[in-house]
Order: structure tokens, then C-alpha cells, then sequence
């Protein structure tokens, strides 16, 4: 059986998102017809054991460029292996141009304009429109997959369907897979405050590290507070939101698919322009935290949404404009188009 063969970062400091997004590909390669082997770090070895919505065998990665390369080749060597998909900050232009020379195609999964892309058979990143022709300039053989239409999203959320405004409750606030700024806390003090009657939902992913001090606030709280952490049903938590409070990034593509209306946090560079496309789009306001957060300031502009029953219901209209829902079969649509061209340049 064919495979595609993932190396993917993921750990408390560099959060979730992307080996979500490479599980989302897995998934949708796996309805194909095809293997998935990942290759991660040693700390993200259990999160991926631990979902049952996982496809794919999990090993641990090997910490050096050339040891990578190694268990690729290893891969390649017992198995027909499609294509490796490189999705993470931290990988070298060493390793990418060594996986490329192993013979499958190197898909990279990118979003910083990344060193990794010079050596890519294909680039896939969903807000990228704008840099089609840096990304041209860089690597003019690359196959792009730029746009919206190339969200990676899991199966869940083409499956689950949106409710109306009417039938939502909650104000959920999920800060990604790890919270590296711990920003959840004191937003969830501040919303008790701002808000004290609103119903609060608290998600936190298997990378956050304050499950404890949380615990405790929510314990002495009166507010409405229900906690669930390393929640496995993302599209069920978003379609019952009201409001969501997100980190930008990922979880914003969940969102336009589930139809809620979001108050997106900006807290890296690289998600600023997708961020500020989905301001555009009508379905989210933003708030940039790169630097520091302003509760206060913050649940102020919160609350005036969560009150704006009107402002709500416009959002929810233009976030379902913007849903997307099949970007991991277009990528690999795009893919198979890409191997069939090189087949054929083969044969001639």
C-alpha cells in the first residue's frame, strides 16, 4: 500500500497546529486508500496515541537533520512511499534538500515563507494567496496550493453541522493546543467580571501547562464555568458557541467552518495576515496580543459583542459564506495531478 509520510513539530512551545493540520491531510489520505506513518517528537508521542479520531503509525523522530533523513529513507526503503510532508518551523533547508533527494515528493506545509520551501515538490499554505509570486521566485518548480481552498481541516468538521445563533449558548474561549503566553486565566478572571452571568466554556489543549491554577480559580469562581480540556470533538465545541474567544491561526478555519462568530487573538507574526483577512471577510473581530493583553480593554469589546445579538447574526451569515471544509482533498487532488506530470515527464 502507498504512504505518505509525515514530519511534523509539536510541543508545548511551539503548540498544536500543526501536526492537527497534518492529521487532517492523514485523515483524508487515509479515505483514499492510503498509510500514513508520522514521525514527531518524543513529547507529542502520547497526544497522538491518546485521540481517537488518529489514523496513521506514530514514531518518534530522531533529533538530528541527518537521523531524520535517516528514518525517511528507512521508510522509503520498506514501503512505496507517495510523498513526505514537512510541516514545522523548526526544519533546516539541510533536511528538506536531503528528503527531497530520497525520490517522493516533499510537501511542505508552510506559513513563514519557511528556508524548507526551496526544496519543496509542493508548497500548501491556505493564506498564502498573496505571496504566490515570492513563493514562485523562491522555488519556480513548485506545485502551489495557495488560498482558502486548501484548508486543512479534519473530517470532523465536514460532518458536523452548524446550528443557528438561536440554538447557541455558549461564550467559549480556547486559547490553542498549548497557551504559550498563558493568556486563558487572566482572560477568565476578566470575563467573570465584565460578564458574570454569561455562560463560560473553557477549552485547553493537551499542551497547556496551568491546568492546576485553573482548576482552582474555576473551583472558587460563581460564575458558569465548565473546563474541558484536551476536548477531541473541536467541531462540537465550536458550533455550540455563541462566541468564541481564539488564538489566530488554525483554529479560525475551524471557526468559519462551524459558522460562529469569533473574537480572533493575534499572538505570533505569521498569523496576522490570515487573521486580517478573516476581519475582512465580516465574520470575526481581532485583537492583537503579540506583545501583551489587555483584559480589561478586551472583555469590554467581548462584551459588547456577546450583547450585539444583531452583530452576532451577521457574523454567523458571512462566516458561512466563507466555510471551507474539503482543503485536505484538494491538496491531495493537487498532489496526485503533480505525481501523474512527473510520471509523464518520466515516461517521455
Amino acid at each position: 500500500m502507498s504512504m505518505l509520510v509525515f514530519c511534523v513539530e509539536a510541543s508545548a512551545k511551539t503548540g498544536m497546529g500543526h501536526l492537527m493540520r497534518c492529521l487532517a491531510l492523514a485523515q483524508a489520505a487515509q479515505l483514499r486508500g492510503l498509510d500514513c506513518c508520522f514521525l514527531v517528537p518524543e513529547e507529542a508521542l502520547p497526544i497522538c496515541r491518546q485521540r481517537h479520531d488518529w489514523v496513521g503509525r506514530v514514531m518518534h523522530a530522531a533529533n538530528t537533520d541527518t537521523g531524520l533523513a535517516a528514518q525517511v529513507e528507512t521508510l522509503c526503503q520498506q514501503t512505496h512511499v507517495l510523498a513526505t510532508v514537512l510541516d514545522g518551523y523548526g526544519f533546516s533547508a539541510e533536511l528538506a534538500a536531503q528528503i527531497s533527494q530520497l525520490g517522493p515528493a516533499l510537501l511542505v506545509i508552510d506559513d513563514i515563507q519557511s528556508e524548507t520551501i526551496a526544496s519543496a515538490a509542493m508548497i500548501v499554505n491556505p493564506a498564502g494567496e498573496s505571496l504566490r509570486n515570492d513563493y514562485a521566485t523562491s522555488n519556480p518548480a513548485a506545485t502551489l496550493c495557495l488560498g482558502p481552498e486548501y484548508r486543512l481541516l479534519r473530517r470532523e468538521f465536514a460532518v458536523t453541522l452548524p446550528l443557528e445563533l438561536s440554538q447557541r449558548r455558549s461564550l467559549t474561549i480556547n486559547l490553542g493546543g498549548s497557551d504559550p503566553l498563558n493568556y486563558t486565566l487572566p482572560l477568565l478572571e476578566a470575563l467573570t467580571n465584565t460578564l458574570p452571568d454569561a455562560p463560560l466554556r473553557v477549552i485547553t489543549g493537551p499542551g497547556y501547562a496551568q491546568t492546576d491554577a485553573l482548576g482552582q480559580f474555576i473551583s472558587r469562581s460563581p460564575a458558569m464555568i465548565q473546563h474541558v480540556h484536551n476536548s477531541q470533538d473541536m467541531a462540537d465545541v465550536w458550533v455550540n458557541a455563541r462566541l468564541a474567544v481564539a488564538a489566530a491561526g488554525g483554529s479560525q478555519f475551524e471557526l468559519a467552518a462551524c459558522h460562529t462568530p469569533a473574537m480572533l487573538l493575534v499572538v505570533a507574526d505569521n498569523q496576522v495576515a490570515a487573521t486580517q483577512q478573516a476581519s475582512e471577510q465580516g465574520w470575526c473581530a481581532t485583537w492583537d496580543a503579540r506583545e501583551s493583553l489587555d483584559v480589561t480593554a478586551l472583555c469590554e469589546r467581548i462584551a459588547v459583542l456577546w450583547n450585539h445579538v444583531q452583530a452576532l447574526e451577521t457574523m454567523q451569515q458571512n462566516a458561512a459564506r466563507h466555510a471551507i471544509t474539503d482543503g485536505a482533498d484538494n491538496v491531495l487532488e493537487m498532489l496526485a495531478e503533480h505525481l501523474l506530470n512527473v510520471q509523464q515527464a518520466t515516461d517521455e
